[in-house]
């Protein structure tokens, strides 16, 4: 059974492909690769956020409030089966810890709540997180939602395994009136050489990447996926590309998002 609960602190770092690849020789001295990076290979995921007919979540995330929420459905795969596994997720932040709970379910549980709002009969720790995810439904109505895709290569620490990083690549994004089903997932959220590394971890960073970070220049940053597709969104009227809440112009050549004005 996939883990339903746990709390961490997340911090963000934008690089760029050849940066990746400077740092993962560092990285695989100290962490181990996931087994769904097959051959070291990158793994597709996908998720589904929901929102208010007028982008009520996102709106709340982006201006960085000290507790904020959205609920995702996260697949492995696009366009599954009906008896697919599939994640129903609410995500917190307070402060600098995430609180993700989620729920385990079939895709077809899944559409049957999303479009139909029948509950789905779980137990234990999962029949609680179902109540929760229940309440946020009828707190933020969900009546559109994105789907964002993106490349992933995770790696484990070798002597603490709640220890994580991830460094996720050709992000994506689009308005979808279906669940987990297209033929595209939309365009750029940011450039194709551009990786986002996320550091997950329950304490302190360890010394050693903080000090592989800093000889290499890499320093944290906030970014947000559906973030970014929202102020894309909103901004190109204005004729502008922005990647890490900055215009094109004002950030290295490297960085450039081609995100559609």
């Amino acid at each position: 059974m996939a883990i339903q609960t746990f709390n961490r602190y997340e911090n963000k770092y934008i690089i760029t492909d050849k940066k990746q690849d400077e740092l993962l020789p560092e990285l695989l001295k100290h962490m181990e690769l996931d087994k769904y990076c097959i051959g070291g290979k990158a793994y597709p995921i996908y998720s589904l956020y929901f929102d208010t007919k007028n982008s009520d979540v996102v709106r709340r995330s982006t201006q960085k409030p000290y507790y904020k929420e959205k609920l995702r459905l996260r697949s492995y795969k696009l366009n599954p089966n009906d008896n697919d596994t599939v994640f129903l997720e609410i995500k917190k932040k307070i402060g600098g810890i995430v609180n993700k709970r989620r729920v385990v379910l079939t895709y077809k549980q899944a559409v049957d709540f999303i479009k139909h709002g029948s509950v789905p009969t779980l137990d234990g720790i999962q029949a609680q997180i179902m109540k929760e995810i229940c309440y946020y439904t009828k707190i933020h109505p969900i009546e559109k939602s994105v789907l964002v895709h993106y490349d992933r290569i995770a790696l484990f620490g070798k002597y603490n395994k709640d220890f994580r990083l991830t460094i996720d690549r050709n992000l994506t994004a689009d308005k979808t009136s279906d669940i987990l089903r297209t033929d595209s997932c939309g365009e750029y959220l940011v450039s194709p050489d551009t990786r986002v590394m996320e550091i997950k971890i329950l304490g302190a960073v360890p010394l050693w990447l903080s000090r592989t970070l800093s000889e290499n220049n890499v320093y944290s940053g906030s970014f947000s996926k559906i973030g970014r597709y929202f102020k894309n969104e909103t901004r190109a009227s204005a004729g502008k590309l922005y990647i890490n809440s900055s215009p094109v112009s004002e950030l290295p050549a490297y960085a450039h998002a081609i995100v559609k004005a």
